[in-house]
């Protein structure tokens, strides 16, 4: 496998524990190119609550044999460990670290981005930043509330990004320039 220049991240859970992950899904780029797409589904050792159901649709039967949390975090930390990780809002980050504490396990080391703060500063003009919003401003093929879909789309946004600004993957580490600092820069 090529090693991606990012990773892109989005997880579902079960109920109002951000622990209860129930899927997950992970897409890699390359040069702009996808060149990983992993999902799953996972036990979450947890219930499922009818809010959440009604949001992904992913019920206990769904899972049912399927490995937990602490089974995948070899993989997990292999696909994302060390790697540029890309979650749209700290949701996904938040999940994965509450799971890791949950299950004992360490957590997995990655420089996260966060695309959403990213949409906001290549589409500033935009009413809100939420994904379905910017797949739909975008024109990308999105089913929300699917982990692979999501993580996906999520990824699109930063290319799109990266395109719109002529920034670089490194550049959105470094925070925005301040409007006072444009302003001294223009003299």
């Amino acid at each position: 496998m090529i090693s991606p220049d990012f990773v892109v991240i989005d997880v579902e859970t079960a109920c109002s524990r951000t622990s209860s992950i129930c899927q997950i899904g992970i897409v890699g780029y390359t040069d702009g190119i996808e060149v990983l797409a992993y999902e799953t589904l996972v036990d979450p050792c947890d219930e499922f609550s009818p809010f959440n159901i009604g949001i992904h649709g992913i019920t206990a039967d769904h899972v049912l044999g399927k490995p937990n949390f602490a089974a995948l975090h070899p993989e997990l930390a292999g696909h994302l460990g060390g790697r540029v990780t890309v979650a749209h809002s700290g949701f996904d980050k938040g999940a994965l670290g509450r799971a890791c504490e949950r299950d004992a396990l360490p957590p997995i080391a990655a420089r996260w981005l966060d695309s959403v703060t990213i949409a906001r500063r290549a589409w500033p003009e935009l009413p809100n930043h939420k994904l379905s919003t910017l797949a739909a401003f975008l024109k990308l093929e999105h089913r929300h509330h699917d982990a692979l879909s999501d993580a996906r789309a999520a990824g699109q946004v930063v290319l799109r990004a990266m395109a719109q600004t002529g920034l670089t993957l490194a550049d959105w580490f470094a925070p925005p320039p301040s409007a006072r600092s444009r302003r001294q820069a223009r003299g």
